[in-house]
């Protein structure tokens, strides 16, 4: 799909000097250890790029995601609770990253790229039993990184729409948490690029 909308003609690429604003959703995976305690769930959010040059955005983000709590999980501290026990996972996390956008024919819609980003992550646990000694919850915030790639389609000058996905590792204690996400969103050029 993506060679084939690299044919698709003509709309003009990102100009140095822009600014952009994205807003995305799609799902986050968790993996590792976290795919133990977590099932599938939802992550949206939004972002703030500034192209430095043709090829190189610089920016921030943030998002939020959610998992519910793995059968497994739910299953394991139900029986020990006596009583049904419900688990929730979400996160908020802001940082800055950074795009390589791969040089393209002039006339190409299409921009692919790489993104590399830094940030922390706000981490909730929750769980909800009416044995009270599973209710409550418990947050901490930890430092993370996340690698990925992506593909912009430009719908006209200013709008296009894309998908991106990632692989996230937050450096909690014992075990790092780690999740993929792929994600759909829109992007729209903000201002006029510097002459």
């Amino acid at each position: 799909a993506a060679l084939a909308l690299m044919l698709v003609a003509p709309q003009a690429h990102a100009a140095a000097g822009e600014w952009m604003i994205g807003l995305n959703g799609g799902v986050a995976t968790p993996i590792g250890d976290f795919k133990d305690a977590a099932k599938l769930g939802f992550m949206g959010g939004v972002s703030f790029d500034y192209m430095a040059t043709e090829n190189v955005a610089v920016g921030a983000d943030g998002s939020f995601i959610t998992n519910k709590g793995s059968d497994l999980l739910e299953t394991t501290l139900t029986t020990l609770a006596g009583s049904t026990v419900t688990a929730k996972f979400t996160m908020i996390n802001g940082g800055a990253h950074a795009k390589y956008m791969f040089p393209m024919a002039s006339e190409s819609s299409v921009s692919p790229y790489v993104v590399g980003g830094l940030g922390m992550y706000n981490m909730k646990s929750k769980l909800e039993s009416t044995n009270v000694l599973f209710n409550g919850d418990a947050s901490e915030s930890k430092f993370g990184a996340r690698g990925g790639l992506g593909l912009t389609y430009k719908t006209s000058e200013k709008v296009g729409i894309g998908v991106e996905g990632a692989f996230h590792w937050i450096n909690t204690d014992i075990t790092s948490t780690q999740f993929i996400s792929l994600q759909a969103g829109v992007t729209i050029g903000m201002g006029t690029p510097a002459q």
